[in-house]
């Protein structure tokens, strides 16, 4: 099954490598053209005006990632203050409220989350025009925590269909693209509930992009 490839960096996607190419280009000469691209929107390497543009100009959609969160805030059962922080950060971006625009947490792997936070950070996100989205390890084997967290946030929102969320897995790691779609994905959701799947890395040296790949490009609507 064909699927839609794009990537996301921590670096900006104009950044130049030592043989000359952008990461930008050079994911494209390994995977093919970038249908999008995951930025972070907050902290000090965030995406900046000048990296939107040249993305634009490349009409590639621009994933948003918001990455300013530690374990202490994402494992407590409020998730207002961080919600809040990342739609100050998409006003200053200029990012339209009310287009189901989505913005995804990033979970990192070695974390452990709490629904309650969850719950709170997609309900904020969503009274404020966004999808809300989450990027965790998917593998319950290596993050059991992110799993069940994710099960019971499903649990307690199905009477207002989860928010809308979306999940961004990032297991497991795949060579080139995959034959089909199969992500992990927590034991309460379905393959096809996976919105976004990172595979691997493109890049040279110490710059990288993850691959990452969606199903149809139907996503496409909840990106910037």
């Amino acid at each position: 099954m064909a699927m839609i490839f794009g990537a996301s960096s921590t670096v900006e996607a104009n950044t130049r490598l030592k043989n000359g190419y952008s990461i930008f280009d050079w994911a494209m000469r390994m995977r093919g053209f970038p249908a999008f691209w995951g930025r972070t929107i907050s902290g000090d390497n965030r995406i900046s005006e000048e990296e939107i543009e040249f993305l634009r100009e490349k009409s590639c959609k621009i994933a948003l990632i918001f990455d300013d969160l530690t374990e202490v805030s994402v494992s407590g059962i409020d998730g207002t203050d961080d919600a809040m922080r990342a739609v100050a950060a998409l006003d200053e971006l200029s990012v339209p409220a009310g287009e189901e625009v989505a913005v995804f947490a990033a979970i990192r792997d070695e974390w452990s989350v709490n629904h309650n936070w969850m719950i709170t950070f997609a309900a904020v996100l969503s009274a404020n025009g966004y999808v809300p989205g989450f990027i965790g390890n998917t593998d319950s084997s290596k993050n059991f925590n992110f799993d069940r967290q994710y099960g019971h946030f499903v649990h307690a929102t199905r009477d207002v269909n989860g928010y809308g969320a979306l999940i961004w897995a990032t297991e497991p790691v795949a060579e080139g693209e995959p034959a089909e779609w199969s992500p992990f994905c927590p034991s309460d959701v379905e393959t096809e509930d996976v919105a976004l799947w990172r595979t691997g890395y493109v890049g040279m040296g110490d710059v990288t992009a993850n691959a990452d790949y969606i199903r149809d490009d139907s996503l496409l609507r909840h990106m910037f």
